[in-house]
């Protein structure tokens, strides 16, 4: 119990330590003021057959419970996702692995950290969240109603993302960028697999591995207030009903079994995480962060798919020596061959889409349907071009280099939108033949998707920021189908107005403009 309480110290301390926890607590600290809409505005946080619930402590606790649970479930994966790595690099883990403390003990340990930093992250989400009774509350604040609703969604979130964090760095398949993609899906494909067999009347085995608490919420509610009219956000009711006095999710013989079991299953996956645990076994970590190296799944691909990435090098190569271009245009070129060169599996990826765009035959099929996976891909390989540098350790020799410290966020941006039209120059072509009016919010989108890539790789220093941030925004856009115009970034479906690509020009803009006073700032204090 010392070395396991030493591990957990430990971790907590550092992550609560560093000014990133702090960005992101206040963040995040703001968001239920935007998620609880004023009813005066004609929505509602929580509505049941219509009727808005009235903003007592139940409603709003069991809302900004949900809201949590979403944001540990998503961006709380990516947080937390670096406890091993980070014993790795800063060379502890070989102090580690020469003591008596089992491989299962400080596994144990890590994962305990996760729960800690996260539990404690919630209670101080919850304690910002209970300030929203006071502003828009109508009732008295009762904290133990609203410590009720929180007890029993997140919990099983919490240890859930735990155990997967651990998981995912343990296994080689899986503590690569593809993990970081894969998580996401996975996380929204058990969430939405639980939901449906839930909504399909399957009471049984989905609500024991229903870690959301999505499913455990909805089926509480419907069976309390007898309907399956009901909504959680921002939304629409019918003011002429009086508000509804709402008790909140409460305790149960049938639910707590389920909310019990739900909670601990995770931890069995730490079992396969002691399977694949390396102990800093130098042959083994040495290959650990590679995804060139020979002897992993990933590797053995980008070796196969080297003929294809030399040819886009080639490419490149031939442009940048062509005479009269500018100095930030050459280096911006040669930044975005070696982002090919680094990972040949993007050269495959864009052949791929440029094919398929080449046999779609109307234009929905093409826009609506491969336009947006063609964005996801290039999102990810756009994720790592801004902060690479930082990551490996070679921002001052970068620095070295005539004119590129003062003009850095120019660059990696020139070099980011370079990839980006590498990688969708061939879809967007095609579907302006298709469709004329779907080039301006196309275009529009991919200086975004890079400005967007820049700003958040340079101010996190971290691919997995942009990676999260954007999948989720994507998975919004393409679950809305066009119904709200301002999600149709790139006019997918044909919903985009002038107006809105205006704003996401002006996003991209303050994206960069925001990046640049950042890295201003890092040069006055470091340089």
């Amino acid at each position: 119990m010392y070395r396991l309480a030493a591990v957990v110290r430990a971790d907590v301390l550092i992550r609560l330590r560093r000014p990133s926890t702090a960005v992101v607590f206040v963040l995040l600290s703001m968001l239920p003021y935007m998620w609880i809409p004023d009813p005066s505005t004609g929505r509602t946080l929580i509505q049941i057959a219509g009727r808005r619930a009235l903003y007592n402590s139940a409603a709003i606790g069991m809302g900004t419970a949900v809201l949590a649970t979403m944001f540990i479930g998503l961006a709380g994966f990516y947080v937390i996702s670096n406890a091993v790595k980070r014993d790795v690099i800063s060379r502890c883990g070989f102090v580690i692995a020469s003591t008596t403390m089992r491989s299962s003990e400080y596994l144990l340990g890590k994962f305990a950290g996760n729960v800690v930093f996260l539990s404690i992250f919630t209670l101080g989400f919850m304690a910002t969240a209970m300030a929203m009774v006071l502003v828009r509350g109508e009732a008295p604040l009762e904290p133990l109603v609203f410590a009720r609703q929180y007890l029993l969604l997140l919990p099983p979130t919490i240890f859930a993302v735990s155990a997967f964090a651990i998981v995912f760095e343990c296994t080689p398949v899986l503590r690569s960028k593809f993990g970081d993609v894969l998580y996401f899906f996975l996380w929204l494909g058990l969430m939405g697999v639980v939901a449906s067999q839930t909504e399909k009347g399957t009471v049984g085995w989905p609500a024991y591995f229903d870690i959301s608490g999505l499913a455990f919420m909805t089926e509480q509610l419907k069976t309390t207030y007898q309907t399956d009219t009901l909504s959680i956000g921002a939304t629409d009711f019918d003011a002429k009903k009086a508000p509804l006095i709402f008790n909140g999710l409460q305790f149960g013989a049938q639910w707590m079994l389920p909310r019990v079991v739900s909670t601990l299953w995770p931890m069995v996956l730490l079992i396969l995480a002691r399977v694949f645990f390396h102990r800093f076994d130098p042959a083994r970590v040495r290959s650990m962060p590679n995804e060139k190296s020979r002897t992993s799944w990933l590797g053995r691909f980008n070796l196969i798919t080297k003929p294809v990435a030399r040819l886009f090098v080639l490419i490149g190569n031939a442009i940048t020596s062509l005479p009269g271009l500018p100095l930030i245009v050459r280096t911006a070129m040669t930044d975005a061959a070696t982002t090919i060169a680094a990972f040949p599996l993007v050269s495959v990826a864009i052949a791929g889409f440029a094919i398929a765009s080449l046999t779609t035959s109307d234009a929905q099929s093409h826009i609506a349907g491969l336009l947006p996976f063609a964005f996801a891909g290039c999102a990810i390989a756009l994720a790592d071009i801004a902060c690479r540098e930082k990551r490996a350790g070679t921002t001052a020799l970068l620095y070295a280099a005539p004119g590129l410290r003062a003009k850095f966020v120019l660059w990696k941006f020139a070099s980011t939108l370079l990839v980006a039209i590498a990688f969708l120059g061939v879809p967007i072509a095609r579907a302006v033949a298709l469709r004329p009016s779907s080039a301006t919010p196309l275009l529009v989108a991919v200086v975004f998707l890079s400005a967007a890539a820049t700003a958040l790789g340079i101010l996190s220093a971290n691919p997995k920021t942009f990676i999260v941030s954007f999948l989720t925004f994507w998975y919004i856009a393409l679950s809305d189908k066009g119904a709200s115009p301002e999600l149709d970034f790139a006019g997918w479906f044909g919903k985009t107005t002038s107006s809105v690509s205006l704003a996401y020009a002006l996003a991209a803009l303050a994206f960069l403009t925001l990046a640049q006073l950042f890295h201003m700032w890092e040069l006055r204090r470091k340089w």
